[in-house]
């Protein structure tokens, strides 16, 4: 049963819940502890990183150079390899769990990534799992908070079967369910009482229905004159009813409105969830290949705390973005932001057959792009100058325009660019890791 806290800080400082960090703490020095804390027991060490890691201080910082530094922690290789591995101990394992797929699904080709996916493996990458968990919003909580919006806006409106929605939606709102709905029912494991969720359930509908229903009438003139001609003016034809309608139509069924649902959709999603919830399986099981499934499932959580940390201490997003590349060995991609609305992007890859290459980006004026290509593989530049007008229409048919693309030797000295000279202001963004 995985548990579920809203002290997210918490989750990620503490060496019982966080591996990275029990493994810088394992390894420190008693010099590096002492800059940590001036106590020397680890309790102290830990109480002094809480209560000072609010305010950036200097021990968030030494923590983060220790961590970057920590030897098994820069050894541990990249996430793709590991989900990689995972998967061929779970293969050889007679029963298939259930986590297969998932993994699968999560790494993806290189060729097959696009927006939509890069967006969806982010969030569920595990390394916001406990924000996510924090932010999770009880659906009872969030139909109240609707219904007594709607019920405010609905009152002003002067057509008759919309503003009579007002005692209907009193009704709801008097349930014991809507009366007492607050996010702390999250925390503790309750049975929702099934007939009042179905009640909830039909009252939602009829609303939905007597304003779409009004709304279909009055488009379609349908109706009296005087009615056609309060589209303009009456509030059931405002942006704020349209909000509160597509609010309502995600809550309209009682399966949507059960406590647990969004803490259920999260845990279902998210890959450190599902990590640890295998882990329970794989350890009560009696595979022949359990001891390699764990080793795996640990490396791969140890992965994920390392960048939940990393956030944490730099305050910022430290991410990974899983795919398959059979030509990539490592890589980083690090996004920041400058106080002019520029943004920048370091990608740093080390690739088997081409050894090291870097690439500096700054996007300014909303699609202005300026591309930085370094690399001393002399077949490899020449490889990347023959795709050049492939990589400039493709940027231009995504309404980006390519003001400068230059190719550069990585050792030698290159002269100051609209990157470098902008980059003392540039604020942290986030990182990745591919």
């Amino acid at each position: 049963m995985l548990s579920i806290t809203t002290n997210t800080k918490l989750d990620i400082i503490l060496p019982d819940t966080n591996k990275a960090l029990k493994e810088v703490i394992k390894n420190a020095t008693p010099k590096e502890l002492e800059a940590l804390s001036s106590a020397k027991d680890l309790k102290s060490v830990l109480n002094s990183l809480l209560k000072q890691s609010a305010q950036s201080s200097a021990s968030d910082k030494t923590l983060l150079q220790l961590l970057k530094q920590n030897p098994t922690l820069k050894n541990l290789g990249n996430v793709s390899s590991t989900i990689k591995d995972l998967l061929t101990s779970i293969k050889s394992d007679k029963k298939p769990l259930p986590i297969q797929k998932v993994l699968k699904g999560f790494l993806v080709d290189i060729k097959n990534l696009n927006e939509k996916d890069v967006k969806a493996k982010l969030a569920n990458s595990g390394v916001f799992l406990e924000s996510r968990l924090k932010n999770a919003q009880n659906p009872q909580l969030e139909l109240k908070n609707t219904l007594i919006k709607l019920q405010a806006l609905v009152d002003k409106s002067s057509v008759y079967e919309v503003k009579s929605l007002t005692k209907h939606i009193q009704t709801l709102l008097d349930t014991p369910i809507l009366k007492n709905a607050t996010n702390q029912a999250l925390l503790q494991p309750q049975t929702d009482n099934k007939q009042l969720l179905a009640f909830l359930s039909r009252g939602v509908l009829k609303i939905l229905q007597t304003l779409e229903s009004n709304i279909k009438e009055a488009d379609a003139k349908l109706v009296d004159p005087k009615l056609a001609g309060a589209k303009k003016t009456d509030i059931l034809f405002s942006k704020e009813i349209s909000s509160e309608i597509t609010k309502l139509n995600s809550l309209d069924a009682p399966l949507k409105l059960q406590t647990q649902q969004n803490v259920k959709e999260i845990i279902a999603n998210d890959l450190k969830s599902l990590l640890l919830q295998t882990r329970e399986e794989v350890v009560k099981s009696n595979s022949p290949n359990q001891t390699e499934i764990l080793k795996n499932i640990d490396k791969l959580a140890l992965q994920i705390d390392y960048y939940q940390l990393v956030s944490h201490l730099s305050n910022s997003s430290s991410l990974y973005l899983p795919f398959s590349w059979q030509e990539l060995k490592d890589g980083q991609i690090e996004l920041k932001k400058d106080i002019d609305d520029k943004f920048y992007c370091d990608i740093s890859l080390n690739l088997i057959n081409y050894g090291e290459l870097n690439l500096k980006l700054v996007l300014y004026d909303e699609n202005q792009l300026n591309i930085k290509i370094l690399s001393d593989n002399a077949k490899l530049k020449e490889l990347i100058k023959e795709n050049i007008p492939s990589l400039r229409s493709a940027l231009i048919s995504s309404n980006i325009t390519p003001r400068e693309i230059r190719i550069q030797d990585a050792t030698k000295k290159t002269p100051t660019s609209v990157y470098e000279a902008t980059t003392q202001s540039i604020n942290i963004g986030f990182e990745i890791k591919a």
